[in-house]
């Protein structure tokens, strides 16, 4: 039965603080909007209640259904996610989609075992997209106005700047698109868990050296701009996730993967500049609301997470050490970067779905 939702589900604070920190007008207008609307409760479940629902003598994770998204897609499309770079000619090229897809698996292995059910929105490197990128060309062409001159070489370029960016189109914005549909519309989990490595500006992008700062936080959705609220689809994605009550279960969710992500990397907390994100209160800094694509599409309970910086002095030499000795078949080292990485994810689900909460 359809209930209405108070303040005590949705606070004005919240909306205030997290979902509208830089339109607090129409913070205050969205308040008294839904203060009458009605409840329109997801397919997801609560830690609460999948504890409940949980057998006396039952795996840790029985009843919990997940997917784990390994953020972009790596391989041949790495090039055009701008997720492909390596220090010197003789590296293994550090491919964010592919690290991300091998944390996934072994994450699933992991939680299978624990008695959850566990799907991955891709299994390879390849776009989940269905679309091809010439399906995307005029849109490409709308935001590449042409060159004003009309000679050969410019023509070439002009073409070859189109049919890239047709080609990102189609594996970035059209593929967390799909995405979001396959986990709305087919999986319908309790929870997602979008699997990302962090990067920093590179110093000189034409000669690229390594960074000092590496940190880890973890993404929740808000922080909606007001241009971004004036956008109708947003305004009705931001309606939808407050109705549905998705907002408490990420803040629990963002809380304790970051917290089990702490714990095994020993990494500080991230910070931002700028009204892009906003840090999430009494999370130690380490949880922030963004308003990215996947985050507000996805209808049940999501978190980003961004643990190291693949660019950094500390990072790169892991993974190098990492994608060498499984290129080599050697077993993996006790420090192994993405084993670590599965595990404080692990961690951090347990603690919030397991018995002993």
């Amino acid at each position: 039965m359809a209930c209405s939702l108070s303040a005590q589900v949705v606070e004005e604070s919240l909306l205030h603080d997290r979902y509208l920190p830089y339109a607090q007008e129409a913070a205050s207008d969205l308040f008294e909007s839904l203060s009458d609307a009605p409840a329109e409760p997801g397919t997801f479940r609560s830690p609460e209640t999948i504890r409940s629902l949980r057998s006396e003598g039952a795996a840790p994770l029985a009843g919990l259904r997940i997917v784990l998204d390994p953020g972009h897609v790596g391989g041949f499309w790495a090039k055009y996610e701008a997720r492909n770079f390596r220090i010197h000619s003789d590296d293994h090229w550090v491919r964010e989609g592919e690290l991300v897809l091998e944390v996934a698996q072994m994450i699933q292995v992991e939680l299978t075992e624990l008695g959850a059910e566990v799907w991955l929105t891709r299994e390879e490197n390849h776009p989940v997209n269905p679309r091809p990128a010439h399906d995307y060309l005029a849109v490409a062409m709308k935001e590449l106005p042409p060159p004003h001159w009309t000679a050969w070489t410019e023509l070439k370029t002009y073409a070859q700047r189109v049919s890239d960016r047709a080609t990102r189109l189609a594996v970035v914005t059209g593929d967390i698109a799909a995405r979001a549909r396959w986990i709305n519309e087919v999986a319908q989990p309790d929870l997602v868990l979008s699997l990302h490595i962090n990067a920093g500006a590179w110093p000189d992008p034409e000669e690229l050296s390594l960074i000092e700062s590496n940190h880890l936080h973890v993404l929740i959705f808000g922080c909606l701009s007001p241009s971004e609220y004036a956008q109708p689809h947003q305004a009705r994605q931001l309606r939808r996730k407050l109705l549905n009550q998705s907002g408490p279960i990420e803040r629990q969710l963002g809380r304790s993967i970051a917290a089990g992500l702490r714990e095994s990397t020993g990494l500080p907390a991230s910070q931002y500049s700028g009204d892009n994100a906003v840090v999430v209160p009494e999370t130690d800094a380490y949880l922030w609301a963004r308003n990215l694509m996947l985050l507000r599409m996805v209808e049940c309970p999501i978190a980003l997470l961004e643990p190291y910086v693949a660019n950094s002095q500390a990072v790169y030499p892991r993974i190098q050490n990492a994608l060498s000795r499984r290129a080599a078949g050697l077993p993996l080292a006790d420090d192994d970067i993405l084993r670590e990485y599965a595990d404080g994810v692990v961690q951090g689900l347990v603690s919030l779905y397991g018995p002993n909460h």
